[in-house]
């Protein structure tokens, strides 16, 4: 089967499938961007190291992850509880203080590619902690890549930091600045699936579905990464572990396994395209097997041919065509005179069975067999 063929029938069959076209539309976003007057100043350790998780999180394919986190980022929050789940992962995953000397307080800092998640974020913020917001985006002339800042600021910003985990009292009121995931924030499935919507917004990452299926979660906190790891198992779903770089990844590459975690981010568009996707892949799969099916079987078909030519000529050369029985010169002749031609097609062509060519062939290769024999070393 021509190559060309075969690619041009699956790409007639993928647009048939309206569905996947319309899903396709939804998760191909380029991101757009947004003009603010106020810029973010000045960086530290804590913003740094949100920065490499953002790049980390960031690196494979960032058309389809930022469609698909542009997907989840529309999607509406209506309980207070998922909300202060959602910028719980958020925040934990890479939120970091940020001291703003000019308003003598402190304020949440976020970086990452995802302009769309942040401004989720921001908006949550502000309608459930009041908290104002800047946004802005972000050139990196050495690595000739963009990125989006967002800082969070306000009087209700240590309400913010105890809901969102930032900051922890124990047992007698004494402030800690150790991160941790508030219990109140997971309580109910629901929760817990906004917290996980959360961590993919943050952290997360999908390739695209042409080339690879894997998705990951990057974390630089390891007991939020084991953590997360077994909130996400909880559902049932298979992610494993590895470390890369001194960061904690959780990564899925099957595609059942990765289609189910999308649904539970509640990305069904991108569910839609990875399903059409792996249709196709399955029927470039079965094309191929066909066609190297074909391949050896032809292979075969030739070998075999060569070595009846290659017995036919032996026992012509030594007993000679005129001493032979009609049937087996009547078949070693064609079989000469037709070398590429398949067995049915050569037995259609002097008229008999296939079953009686096989039997003729048979024979004279058992008669070159005996010639052999008897020939000396």
């Amino acid at each position: 089967m021509n190559r060309n063929n075969k690619t041009n029938s699956i790409e007639k069959m993928r647009r048939l499938k309206s569905a996947a076209q319309r899903a396709a539309r939804t998760c191909g976003f380029e991101m757009t961007e947004k003009k603010h007057n106020s810029k973010i100043d000045g960086s530290d350790f804590e913003i740094e190291n949100a920065k490499k998780t953002a790049e980390q999180s960031e690196r494979e394919c960032p058309s389809f992850s930022a469609g698909v986190k542009k997907e989840i980022s529309e999607q509406k929050i209506k309980r207070k509880a998922d909300a202060h789940a959602l910028l719980s992962a958020f925040t934990l995953s890479i939120g970091a203080l940020k001291l703003m000397p000019a308003k003598r307080c402190w304020g949440v800092h976020y970086v990452l590619e995802s302009e769309a998640a942040l401004s989720l974020v921001s908006k949550l913020a502000a309608q459930y902690f009041g908290l104002e917001s800047q946004l802005n985006r972000v050139k990196h002339e050495r690595l000739n890549a963009e990125y989006c800042e967002l800082l969070l600021h306000g009087n209700a910003i240590g309400d913010f930091l105890t809901a969102t985990g930032l900051v922890n009292y124990n047992a007698e009121g004494e402030k800690s600045y150790e991160p941790h995931v508030p219990r109140k924030a997971i309580e109910t499935e629901m929760q817990r699936r906004a917290f996980i919507r959360g961590l993919f917004l943050a952290c997360g990452s999908v390739s695209e579905p042409k080339k690879a299926y894997h998705c990951e979660l990057v974390f630089k906190n390891v007991e939020l990464a084991m953590f997360s790891k077994r909130m996400i198992s909880d559902f049932g779903i298979r992610i494993k572990c590895t470390e890369r770089k001194g960061y904690i990844v959780l990564y899925i590459k099957e595609s059942e396994t990765l289609s189910d975690f999308l649904a539970l981010a509640g990305a069904s568009d991108a569910v839609m395209v990875l399903n059409e996707q792996r249709i196709v892949r399955q029927l470039n799969n079965t094309v191929n097997r066909g066609v190297n099916c074909i391949n050896a079987n032809i292979e075969k078909a030739t070998r075999t041919a060569m070595k009846q030519a290659e017995d036919i000529r032996l026992v012509l050369s030594v007993v000679g065509a005129e001493n032979l029985p009609p049937p087996l010169r009547i078949v070693a002749e064609a079989r000469l005179n037709n070398f590429e031609m398949p067995l049915s097609e050569l037995a259609e062509e002097i008229g008999i069975g296939r079953s009686a060519a096989n039997y003729r062939l048979r024979k004279l290769c058992e008669m070159a067999e005996d010639i052999r024999t008897e020939m000396p070393d």
